[in-house]
């Protein structure tokens, strides 16, 4: 799969849908309660979406200067990427996530 400079994915991917079309009910309504439909929200979903909900949990959505130093460092060769740090990050955030 690649991305192209419009955005748009290009690759082997089909647009169809894959599900199969429901049989017609013999029922002439259109409720969609009665076919039996239910949806079911896993905890994980429901602590991310109240986390995401809580107005005091919000955080800027990134430093510039620390962007700007980051970019800076990249720049001129001396930044550093510390895989064991970024793994430990990794794990403990989703052990966070599946705590509960």
């Amino acid at each position: 799969m690649k991305i192209d400079n419009s955005g748009k994915l290009s690759g082997t991917y089909s647009t169809q849908s894959k599900t199969p079309p429901r049989a017609p009910s013999s029922s002439s309504t259109s409720d969609s309660s009665a076919s039996g439909d239910s949806v079911k929200i896993n905890s994980v979903a429901s602590r991310l979406s109240a986390i995401g909900n809580d107005p005091s949990a919000q955080q800027p959505s990134f430093d510039a200067a620390k962007v700007e130093s980051i970019k800076s460092a990249i720049a001129n060769g001396s930044f550093s990427i510390n895989a064991d740090k970024i793994a430990d990050g990794l794990i403990s955030s989703a052990q966070e996530l599946l705590r509960g």
